[in-house]
Parts: C-alpha cells; sequence; structure tokens
C-alpha cells in the first residue's frame, strides 16, 4: 500500500505542471482562447521549475514528463511573445500534439541517452526494446488523441496515465538482469 501511495504522489507530482495547465484552462467548462493562453503561459512557468528540479534529481529523469514539459514551454513561450502561429498550430492538432513532443524527445532519449525512453539504466539490449514499446505506445496515444481529439479524458488523460504506468513497467523490465 504504501508502495502505491508512494506511485500515485511521484505520479501528480511529476506531472504537476500538465495538471496545472488542464486545471487551469478547463476548471470553468468549455476553455476559451484567452484561457488556452494564460494556462499555456502559467503551465510554462511551472513547467520549467519541474525540469530544473527533474534534472537535479539523481535518479533519471522522466523522459514522458520532459516531453510534456518540453510540449508547455514551447506553448508559454509562444504565449509570452505573442507567436500565434505555434498555438494555433497547437490548435489545429489538439491533444495530439502532447504526444508528438513526447515522440520526439522518446526518439532522441532512445537513440542519444544510454537510459533509452525509458530512462534507466540496464542491459543496452532490454533499454532499447523497452524503449521501442513505450515509443509504440506513445504512437498508440497519438492515434487515440487524434480519434478521440476534443474529448479530453479520452484524448490526453488517459492515455497519459496509461503511458506513465507502462513506463514504470518497463523500467523494472529493462533494470533486470539479463
Amino acid at each position: 500500500m504504501k508502495l502505491i501511495a508512494i506511485a500515485v504522489i511521484e505520479y501528480l507530482l511529476g506531472f504537476f505542471a500538465l495538471a496545472v495547465f488542464a486545471a487551469y484552462a478547463f476548471a470553468q467548462g468549455a476553455p476559451t482562447d484567452e484561457r488556452f493562453v494564460n494556462a499555456f503561459k502559467l503551465g510554462a512557468c511551472v513547467a520549467a521549475v519541474e525540469l530544473v528540479i527533474l534534472f537535479l534529481k539523481k535518479p533519471l529523469a522522466n523522459r514522458l514528463i520532459i516531453g510534456a514539459n518540453i510540449w508547455l514551454l514551447v506553448a508559454g513561450f509562444a504565449a509570452f511573445t505573442e507567436q500565434w502561429w505555434v498555438l494555433r498550430g497547437y490548435q489545429s492538432f489538439g491533444e495530439a500534439s502532447l504526444f508528438v513532443a513526447m515522440l520526439l524527445v522518446g526518439l532522441v532519449a532512445t537513440v542519444a541517452l544510454p537510459g533509452g525512453f525509458v530512462a534507466t539504466v540496464g542491459p543496452r539490449r532490454k533499454v532499447l526494446l523497452a524503449s521501442s514499446v513505450l515509443l509504440t505506445a506513445v504512437v498508440v496515444a497519438l492515434f487515440l488523441a487524434v480519434a478521440f481529439r476534443g474529448n479530453t479524458k479520452f484524448a490526453a488523460v488517459l492515455p497519459v496515465i496509461g503511458l506513465s504506468w507502462l513506463n514504470r513497467a518497463l523500467q523494472r523490465f529493462a533494470a533486470s538482469a539479463a
């Protein structure tokens, strides 16, 4: 029970910036353009702090959280600098843009970092296999986001939770010996 509580707390803190963004954007019903812009500004500020904390942590940083925070930082920077074309791009892609950011982070991490997309220490073959499974799952989440566009629960919330749980399982798999 204690392990489950710790996992839930880590998850909530890990995606805190994304939760702040979603709460501000959607708390009062259907979001307006102005509320989205302000939500991206607020989310980007929280994401910047969260990224600093992630990179200062001893264990490897969760690449899904990094992808979500980069997504928020890009949108927040666009909102602060009034680069409306970027926000229109986010708007046209909908929830799928979040998974595109995660996918890009995952591809770079899988190829360039020893811990891969799953961010764990283990035999390289297992890390690559686990990272490939997680990349495939992000692609599935991307398709779900397109299929359920506009339904935040099915297009973003549930896929992010599923990816987070899968990432934990894949980390354990990749870290296990031979």
